[in-house]
């Protein structure tokens, strides 16, 4: 891309961010989050410049299923105004600060730090952690009864996202790889030569949502994966994408998972008027208009409901 065109792109950029900024800024008028009674914890973990856009996503999908619990994983940018912020909006919020979760054979930063919290938590919870990225604008029945019958979900990338046996992700991982390889392609090549269960299975999926059922032991089967990928990656374990790596291994590996129906679930550029679930990644966040509309639906959505949020009896069909 020429100098020029970076120009424009960024100028484009900035021009939709800031546009976005103003509209979310209405999340501030809606009333707080009340507690809910669904049995999952819901978790996300927060940078200082995410706190409005997280309100829109924590608010939008509680509109629709309403946990008995909310935590946020502080980054460590979160200053205290951004705290009192949350528990003014989220009066039950329970924050969490980063550092309270790390452990010497994982990754900092990175996003560890919530997958680490949530591997924790699923001792004794449901739990399903939501991006900051994130809108919700329909019903989302198939998350329901995820938490329901104790399976797990994970955001699919295409129609029928498969979960796969680990030689089947090596054999199309190497297709894709090349010296300057994503490390997501990288760990794909080589899970299948570090000793893991010959039953295990993964996912290409996305930890920006991601449902995980209870388990004794998925935090001593997050350190050992890690463990294992340091040996075999080195420094290379560090960079940006292995938590993503990391997550989609645990939650293909949970009983019960089931990719999300995609399109209804999905990144705003294969978005129909089915979708229910938006997820701005960052390179589809402000190319457009797009999730500034998203985000001004949902905080009229949300401004204009009486609803505190399906419960559980409420969700349960007659009979």
């Amino acid at each position: 891309m020429s100098l020029f065109n970076r120009m424009v792109a960024r100028l484009k950029r900035d021009y939709f961010r800031a546009r976005h900024q103003k509209v979310i800024q209405e999340i501030l008028s809606t009333r707080p989050v009340e507690r809910g009674s669904l049995p999952f914890v819901l978790l996300s973990m927060v940078h200082t410049r995410d706190v409005q856009a997280y309100l829109v996503a924590v608010k939008s999908f509680v509109h629709f299923l309403n946990p008995e619990r909310i935590v946020v994983v502080c980054d460590p940018s979160i200053s205290d105004h951004d705290q009192a912020l949350l528990r003014q909006h989220v009066p039950h919020i329970e924050l969490r600060p980063a550092d309270e979760f790390t452990h010497p054979d994982i990754p900092r930063g990175g996003t560890w730090e919530r997958l680490y919290a949530i591997a924790g938590l699923v001792r004794e919870h449901y739990v399903i952690q939501l991006d900051a990225d994130t809108v919700t604008t329909q019903p989302i029945p198939e998350v329901l009864e995820a938490v329901r019958n104790g399976a797990g979900f994970v955001l699919g990338e295409m129609p029928d996202t498969p979960i796969r046996h680990l030689s089947e992700v090596r054999e199309r991982a190497l297709a894709f790889l090349k010296p300057d390889a994503h490390i997501q392609t990288v760990t794909e090549s080589e899970m299948v030569n570090v000793g893991l269960p010959q039953d295990a299975r993964y996912v290409r999926g996305c930890s920006g949502f991601t449902g995980f059922p209870r388990s004794q032991t998925m935090r001593d089967s997050m350190t050992d994966f890690s463990r294992r990928m340091t040996a075999k990656l080195g420094n290379d374990w560090t960079r940006w994408g292995t938590e993503q790596v990391t997550s989609n291994y645990l939650v293909a590996n949970a009983p019960g998972t089931r990719s999300l129906p995609f399109p209804k679930y999905g990144t705003p550029d294969c978005a129909t008027s089915e979708t229910a679930f938006y997820h701005f990644i960052g390179s589809m966040r402000f190319i457009s208009g797009q999730y500034e509309a998203t985000s001004r639906d949902a905080i009229r959505m949300i401004g204009s409901s009486n609803a505190a949020g399906v419960t559980l009896a409420q969700s349960t069909p007659a009979g």
